[in-house]
Formats: structure tokens, sequence, C-alpha cells
């Protein structure tokens, strides 16, 4: 059996769905690497004391995530980048390979104050960076200037006229899948989404594995993260990519997950 000295896994037991955080737990304990459990109050300021007697590598909420990066010594597990992790730094490095590579990247005030398009015209819009203040949708330019103007109307430090933001075509998507990267290459998959109505399988058609890790070959954000792709028409391309330490699972094999980021996070510590 694989060896892994000196490391632990921290998971948040809260919000972390119950099914995922018994299979982390499995996992870990298959593998014989410690595994700690820890509750955190949402929108507190500090994280709950356990053992820092092992390097950690964390998963659980945006919060867990924000406050362990705080730290020194956490911040080891944690496997984000802000300026890597946004859309206009994965159009700038895969071009077209992009689902959004024709996508303008603005914000709010920006594209209302434009006023180039109708009320009923559809746009697909994001935030650009990996802090899910929104989530990615279709709404009508109409929809979005009335949204605006509650933006301006109430205080949100997480999502203002301000926040950059990317805004372009909506597509009409076969399928997705979420792919677990380490040294670019897949170790684990899942497809989550089928004609934009959740479908959880277990694995990837080899030509999505194939697509990916030539991506990889191209340009990574980081060592370790998941990519996010999707099938439109005949052609793959990237939806997005995201931070190992926070992402969903779906019908990933967490086993695999756990196994490869270990072995990864062994090396480095």
């Amino acid at each position: 059996m694989k060896q892994y000295p000196n490391i632990q896994w921290v998971v948040q037991r809260n919000l972390t769905s119950p099914g995922n955080f018994e299979d982390l737990q499995s996992a870990c304990n298959v593998l014989n690497i410690p595994f700690v459990a820890i509750d955190i109050i949402p929108f507190a300021s500090s994280l709950p004391a356990f053992s820092r007697e092992r390097a950690s590598i964390l998963y659980g909420s945006t919060t867990f995530n924000y406050l362990a990066t705080q730290d020194e010594d956490l911040r080891k597990g944690i496997f984000f980048d802000e300026i890597s992790f946004s859309i206009e730094n994965y159009i700038s490095k895969w071009g077209q390979h992009m689902l959004n590579g024709d996508a303008t990247i603005t914000t709010f005030k920006e594209l209302i104050e434009s006023n180039k398009y109708p009320a009923d015209k559809q746009l697909f819009i994001r935030p650009n960076d990996d802090s899910k203040s929104f989530a990615g949708e279709v709404k009508a330019f109409g929809e979005i200037a009335r949204w605006y103007e509650q933006l301006k109307a109430v205080e949100n430090t997480n999502l203002t006229p301000d926040s950059p933001i990317v805004a372009g075509e909506p597509y009409n998507i076969a399928a997705e899948w979420r792919l677990w990267i380490v040294n670019k290459e897949v170790v684990a998959a899942s497809k989550y989404r089928e004609y934009f109505r959740l479908k959880k399988e277990e694995g990837c058609p080899d030509p999505v594995k194939a697509f990916a890790e030539a991506r990889c070959r191209e340009y990574a954000p980081h060592d370790v993260f998941v990519m996010d792709i999707c099938l439109c028409g005949d052609t793959y391309y990237i939806v997005e990519c995201g931070s190992m330490n926070g992402a969903g699972f779906y019908n990933a094999r967490i086993e695999d997950i756990v196994e490869a980021v270990s072995g990864y996070f062994v090396g480095v510590v």
C-alpha cells in the first residue's frame, strides 16, 4: 500500500453533502490517511481549532477555503490562484477551445450602459472569477438591466455593478462532464448534465479525457484542479475550471481523487 506520511484531510462536515462526506472519510480510511471533520459557522471570521501536526488538504465551503487561504500553513492545502482561475485567463490561454471564447469580459455597469442589445436579447452571463457570487445563466438583456438597478440600490460586497462578468451568446449544450486533473492527467470524471438537466454518471468518454489532457499540455491553471467540459454540436469545449477544494463530486470515484491528490501533496509538502 502507498504511504502518505505527514498529511491529513480536513473536511467540513456541515455544508458538505452527507454522501460525499462519508465517501471522503471512507476513502481516507482505505488509504490510511488521517481524516479530520470540522463544522464551520456560516460567515465565520475564524476557523475552529483542529490538529496541525500534519499538513492538511482541505475540502469544504467557500468560507472555509477563504479562511484557510489567510493562514500561511493551511494555504498549502488550497489548490487555487485567484488570477489563474478566471474566465478571462482561460480565454487568453485556450482561446476558441473555450465555450465562451467569443464572450466579452465586462461589468454589469458597462454592459447595461452600452445599451447595445434589445430588451429581449438572450445573453449567457456568469462571474469572471471562481467566486460563485451567482450561477451562470441565460437572461434577457432587460432582466439583466433590472438586476443591475437592484445591485445599485443594495450594498453587496460579493456582487456590485462593477463586478467583472462574462457576457456572451447562449449555446445549446448536449452534455457536460467534470474532470479531476492532477499533474495534467485526468484521475476521475463524472457526467453531471445532459441537455440542461441534471444527469450524474461516473466517468467520461475517452475523447473527453483526451481533449482535457491535450488542453492541459497547452496550459494548466494549477497542478490540481477540476475542468468542466461540454459537447456542443460535434465539438468539445472547456466550460470553466475550478478549485478541487470545493468542487461538487457528482458520481466521480472519490477514492481515486483522494489517492491522486494525496500522492501529489506528499511530494510538495
